[in-house]
């Protein structure tokens, strides 16, 4: 018998007044497989040990320094509850997947 390991759709939302932070911050949630939605919002997929993982990294990167990050697990049917009137990235978000390892 394997490990059920759940992959959730989350998103990372971030303010940070300084602009090289941000970039380090946008930088660190590209290397984590996550994609651009707006400037300031990440999304993918990903497992409550990697976010938890995300999390520390940013933690330590941010230092001393002001920001607000927030990462937020969303179920699947939350998609059906968005109304898009106008992108301008392109992501394509599957299902809550459960993996058997």
């Amino acid at each position: 018998m394997g490990v059920v390991v759940v992959v959730y759709i989350c998103y990372v939302f971030y303010d940070v007044p300084d602009d090289k932070l941000r970039n380090r911050i946008a930088d660190t949630l590209k290397n984590f497989g996550l994609d651009r939605l707006q400037k300031s919002v990440f999304v993918g997929m990903m497992t409550r040990n990697r976010a938890e993982e995300l999390a520390l990294i940013l933690d330590d990167l941010i230092g001393d320094m002001e920001a607000d990050v927030r990462i937020v697990f969303v179920p699947p049917s939350f998609r059906d509850k968005v109304i898009v009137v106008r992108d301008m990235y392109s992501f394509k978000l599957g299902r809550e997947e459960v993996m058997m390892l």
